[in-house]
């Protein structure tokens, strides 16, 4: 019963951590990756790295979603 419980808790929680915190860990993932890079190829990839905050983010991923 303890574990069903734990189980479905963890499971309800889940959602709330979705797509921005996804968002911001692939930023922040995608940022390292670039700073791994020597000077200005480094800088390069930054400046590719579109930095916006995740409600811009929705913004543009929702208007670029087919019409149903």
């Amino acid at each position: 019963m303890r574990i069903a419980l734990l189980t479905c808790t963890l499971l309800t929680a889940l959602p709330g951590c979705t797509a921005q915190s996804w968002y911001a860990g692939g930023q922040a993932g995608a940022e390292a990756e670039c700073r791994r890079k020597p000077g200005d190829e480094m800088q390069r990839c930054l400046e590719r790295l579109k930095k916006q905050d995740y409600r811009d983010y929705e913004k543009e991923r929702s208007s670029a979603k087919p019409a149903s």
